[in-house]
């Protein structure tokens, strides 16, 4: 479960720590929230489960960040379109 507590903390630490840079951005931070929430849930019921809902927590974020609506200080992706 080292992995699981890593993406858990790291997606955890990236909503506490980003920036809205436009309201668009609210319904991709509240449902990577909603997934946060399901992978706490699951750790110990369903690891498969959490580390999938994590997964699309995390997926949310990078999305908003790609599209330029949240800033988050420290994290980077390069964009490929």
């Amino acid at each position: 479960m080292k992995k699981l507590d890593y993406c858990i903390r790291m997606t955890s630490d990236c909503l506490k720590e980003l920036k809205i840079l436009d309201e668009k951005a609210k319904a991709l931070i509240d449902f990577a929230r909603d997934y946060l929430k399901d992978a706490e849930y699951y750790y110990d019921k369903d690891p498969e489960t959490a580390l999938e809902a994590v997964s699309y927590a995390h997926g949310f974020i990078d999305a908003a960040v790609l599209l330029g609506l949240i800033e988050i200080p420290g994290y980077h992706l390069k964009k490929k379109f």
